[in-house]
């Protein structure tokens, strides 16, 4: 028999990836709304959307935002994010202050990263966040 405590719910109305390998949007034991990474993906296409980093964090903002209502939660109830950089020296700065058109200060706890890779072709960013419900 399934833990109810790891009882994982999907969100419907949440937005879906372009393939089923995972949900972009779950409720976790009806407490903590997790929402796995955003790239600047235009969510009717697919593909990361043009004019750089500033562009890509904004969609990204705006994907969570979505994702997060479906769930009937919001940005300020934001208690984590995780942001994976190609170049975090040049690209951090440009994000928080994308980030902070978004969600009220004070911020949720943080972690920040530099990888050699993002999933897709063209994308600079991703930020994937926790929320209480």
């Amino acid at each position: 028999m399934p833990d109810p405590s790891k009882t994982l719910e999907t969100i419907p109305g949440a937005p879906l990836p372009n393939h089923n390998a995972y949900s972009l949007v779950v409720r976790s034991s009806g407490e903590t709304i997790h929402i796995a990474g955003w790239m600047g993906d235009d969510p009717e296409t697919g593909k990361i959307v043009e004019g750089g980093v500033e562009a890509q964090a904004d969609q990204a903002m705006r994907n969570i935002r979505t994702c997060l209502l479906a769930a009937d939660s919001s940005m300020d109830k934001i208690v984590r994010r995780r942001l994976y950089f190609l170049d975090i020296k040049k690209d951090l700065k440009t994000v928080m202050d994308v980030w902070n058109r978004y969600v009220p200060k004070p911020g949720p706890v943080s972690t920040a990263m530099q990888i050699s890779g993002l999933a897709k072709e063209g994308a600079f960013v991703e930020i994937e966040v926790d929320a209480e419900a």
